[in-house]
Formats: C-alpha cells, structure tokens, sequence
C-alpha cells in the first residue's frame, strides 16, 4: 500500500534498504556522502518514521580490482587497504549519522554464500563458457581487465576503465576499450575461456520484468534500460581468469584458476548481508530499495534482475521483492566528479567535523544529485547553511524564549493547524517511496524552520491558541526532520523534556501526541551541532 498524504496510517511493511558497498580504497568523500550513503539513511529513517519495518545493511566491496591497483599505488598490501579503509569509513558512517544496522566486510561465511548461489546458477546451465580476448602482459603472465584497464570508451569517447563507463553509464565488453598509449588497454591481446552471463538469452526474463513491475526508474536509469535494450544485450563475464577475489573450480583441476567478477558479486552480497541483518536467512521482505551512483545503473537493471530472476527460476531460496533502484548522478568538485583513485575528493569526515554533523547533512542533501549532477562549492554550501539552517534556527531559539514554561496544552489556532498540515504534507511526499526524494526533505526542512522563524516574532502571548500553535509547530519537526537532521530531532525534544530520539524513530502517526512537559527553550550551539552517540 503506498504512503499517501490522506490516506490514513499505511499497514507497516517489511523494507530493506541498502547502499552500493564502498569500495575499501580510502575513505568517503562528499561525492559518496551526498549520494548512495545519505540518500539511503535518510530513507532507512524515512520508514522508520512512517512505521516500517526497516533493515539497513552493506559491506565493503572488497574483491573489487581498485583495490589492488590502488594498493599497488600506495605501496601498502590489498589487505592492510581493506582493513584501513574498513576502519575509515565506519568511523565516518558514524560521524555522519548513518544508521546503518550492519556493516562488515566479506568473511569466510560470505565467501561460501557467493561461491554456492553462483555454482548453483553454473550448475543449472545459467552461464555460457566462451573465449574472449582480454590485455595480456607478457612479463607478469598475467590477464589485466577491469580497473587494470583504462582507454576510451567505444560509445560516447569519454575515459573509461573496462566494465562500465561512469560516462554514459554503459557497458563495455572485454577488451573493447579503444587503446590509449601506456596503459594496460594498449597490451596485446590474447584469447582466454571465461564463464559469462549471456543476457541476450535471457532477454525475455528481462523484457518482461520491466513490463510488469510497476516500479518507475528514475530518468537517468531508465535510459541506461532503454538504450540498452534497443540493441543485442551484451554478455557480461561471470569470471575472470585471476586469484583475486572468490575463486571458483568449475573448470576441473589443472586450468588456470578463475574468480567471480566483483560486479554480479554485489547483488549477492546484498541477499547475504539483508539476511544477516535480520537474522533470518529466510526472511521475507515487501520491498528492497537500493541506492546507487548511475555508474552502477547497468549492473542493477540488468545483471541483478537477471540473476535473482534466475536463482527463482531455479528454486534457490531468494525473494523477488518490490525493487527500486534509485540512481544519483555526480557530485562535481570544482567541474570533477569526485573520485577517490584520482584525487578529486573533499573527504567526508573533513568536512562533517568542520561544519558539524547536522549541518552536513542538510545542506548535501538540500544539494543531492540525486536527478542531475550537482556542484559543491564550499563557500556556497556555508552561505546557503548560514541562510537557511543557523539564521532560523537561532531566530527561533531567540523568539520562542519567551515561551519558556508554557505547556502545549490548547487546540492550535487555525493559521497553526493550516501550515503545519502543510508541512507535513510536503515531508510525507518527499518521504513516500513511489517519488522518495532527500532534497525535497531537505526544503521541507528549510520551509518549517522558515515559517517559524518568521511568525514566532509575532506570537501573541496572551494567545493561548497562538502560543501552543508555535511550540506544537517546533514539537513536529522533532519527528518531521529526524531522517534529516537527527540531532536537531533530538534537541526539541530536550526543548520539552521528551523521550530521547537517538536510535528509536519517532513515529508519524503520533504527530498529534503532545508532550507532556512544559517547554524548556530550544538550545542551538554557535558551534557545530553536537552529534548525539
């Protein structure tokens, strides 16, 4: 049933939620804060708040090749990468306020789980052995694809590594990057069998799903489905002859050892790490919403759906859940999309610990490319928290002082009533699944403190409907902005003595509950937000 303003309290749904797993080669950057990572908090807590049942889980990407060819950069072992960068990022994840249930990295557990859903899939005739040409150094006897491969891509002419063009958004098959000097694109070829998911024999499975789901894809991925369902589907390798990653042995003994792409990895990862999460390997769910940069379009729209698709034609034990894929586009730095192996970033932690952590998230969600490509301007993201989060907010501290002592004890005035429906209205839309969207959340935000910014200067004391209307308004956005800004969540409700916010969602559907104590006076730091634990 979908989360409709009027509709009365929705029956709670069971709804997984999950972000592409950071690759561990550094830190986050404001570029995987303002996309997958807050989109997917917010949303997680979004639910939460509309009384969903609500599992958040992800992993690092270990297996991943930027992680050797960064580790080779750095002079450091793959495995003390992996581990620093596990470290990184979960303090940053914490410092941010992602709530996130689970986040690990792939163990001997998750090892046999990929290793056994894809022999599973091979055993069932599912992948098609054929030879392909791959670069080959001849030195180190060994074949180079993926991150090891960069050139230009053969569709749009952008820089690209092998796999899929961060560009266009499009695949790219083996060894069809057009050459450029000194890099691995540029070696010889050579002929190599690998195991490969054939998508235009399963082009039915696929056309068909999009037929019936009721599911609408953001812009941006729905061109990646239709341009690249108006040609023949490309296969898409399923191994790589390479130790790296999970390998797998269905060659039989004496060939050379092949491991599983990292790519189709992901999907998997999220059945195992969903399960963990809920701590039931069986566990049913309605809805499964996965946040991902465009880069990773392709993979979900068409090599994800495939193989849940498959893994059910098969009997495998796996759910076909609601699913939306909700893409953002790129986060631009000074014209650059941010990109750790390159440089271009402005790290994450830097920048929460500069500002603070509520401001953060503001104003990177109120800036979300989450449609189009958005720029960071430091200068600008200050000015635009100075204008619209600590100016109101300090207003509103400053004007309500006077209503220290006063209970919300009296039905609201009709202006009150009016904007407050108003402005739950526009959370309720920005929360609601069918168009989920952490900008708008972030406006809604910007708007409630707006109005009370400017109406509590004129409150009439001697009001009792007026006063209550004021101190009811500030109450809401307690529950309103806590996927938002959770710790402004939690100082309205030390404004009234209420119960704590921090790591239990304050629930829509008692909005209309008042708080028992009296107000106490909103407390805003000059300094940056004190983040709640």
């Amino acid at each position: 049933m979908a989360d409709s303003p009027g509709a009365g309290t929705p029956a709670p749904r069971r709804v997984n939620v999950t972000f592409s797993p950071p690759t561990p080669n550094g830190d986050l950057h404001l570029g995987h804060l303002a996309g997958p990572v807050l989109n997917s908090d917010i949303c997680a807590r979004s639910q939460k708040v509309l009384g969903h049942d609500v599992a958040f889980a992800t992993s690092t990407d270990d297996n991943q090749t930027y992680v050797v060819t960064t580790a080779e950069r750095l002079g450091v072992t793959p495995e003390a990468l992996i581990q620093d960068a596990l470290d990184s990022v979960t303090k940053s994840l914490e410092l941010a306020g992602v709530d996130v249930d689970l986040f690990e990295r792939p163990d001997d557990d998750y090892t046999a789980f990929v290793r056994s859903f894809f022999t599973r899939l091979w055993e069932h005739g599912a992948f098609d052995l054929r030879e392909v040409e791959l670069p080959y150094d001849p030195d180190s006897g060994e074949y180079k694809a993926e991150a090891f491969v960069t050139g230009l891509c053969p569709t749009c002419l952008a820089h690209a590594r092998a796999g899929v063009c961060e560009a266009c958004g499009l695949y790219n098959l083996p060894g069809a990057l057009l050459p450029v000097s000194d890099t691995a694109s540029a070696l010889p070829r050579r002929a190599v069998s690998i195991w490969v998911l054939d998508l235009e024999r399963h082009r039915s499975l696929i056309t068909n799903w999009y037929r019936t789901t009721d599911v609408q894809l953001r812009p941006d991925l729905a061109k990646v489905v239709a341009d690249t369902l108006a040609g023949r589907l490309p296969y898409i390798p399923i191994t790589y002859p390479t130790t790296w990653g999970i390998t797998v042995e269905w060659d039989g003994p004496g060939i050379q050892p092949q491991a599983i792409n990292a790519w189709p990895e992901i999907y998997v990862g999220h059945l195992y790490w969903m399960q963990q999460a809920r701590l039931d390997t069986g566990a049913e769910y309605d809805e499964l919403v996965q946040f991902i940069g465009i880069d990773n379009g392709f993979y979900n729209a068409f090599v994800y759906v495939t193989l849940a698709l498959l893994a059910a034609r098969h009997g495998m034990p796996v759910h076909l859940p609601r699913t939306r894929t909700l893409t953002n586009q790129y986060y631009m730095l000074e014209g650059r999309k941010f990109s750790t192996s390159k440089g271009d970033v402005r790290w994450a932690r830097d920048y929460l610990e500069s500002v603070g952590r509520d401001r953060a998230r503001f104003v990177l969600a109120l800036t979300s490319p989450e449609l189009q490509r958005a720029e960071f301007s430091e200068p600008i993201a200050a000015d635009t928290i100075a204008a619209r989060f600590d100016t109101p907010l300090a207003t509103i501290a400053e004007g309500l002082g006077t209503l220290t002592g006063r209970h919300v004890d009296t039905t609201p005035s009709p202006w009150w009533d009016a904007a407050l429906q108003a402005s739950r209205r526009r959370f309720e839309d920005a929360y609601r699944l069918e168009n989920f969207s952490v900008r708008r959340a972030a406006e809604a935000v910007a708007l409630h403190l707006e109005v009370l910014a400017l109406r509590c200067a004129r409150i009439q004391l001697d009001d009792a409907s007026d006063v209550c209307g004021a101190l009811r308004f500030l109450w809401a956005l307690r529950t309103l902005a806590w996927p938002v800004t959770p710790d402004l969540a939690e100082h309205i409700s030390a404004a009234f003595a209420g119960p704590s916010t921090v790591g239990k969602a304050p629930l829509l559907a008692d909005l209309a509950v008042t708080p028992e104590n009296s107000f106490r006076g909103l407390t805003v730091p000059a300094a940056p937000l004190t983040a709640a634990p």
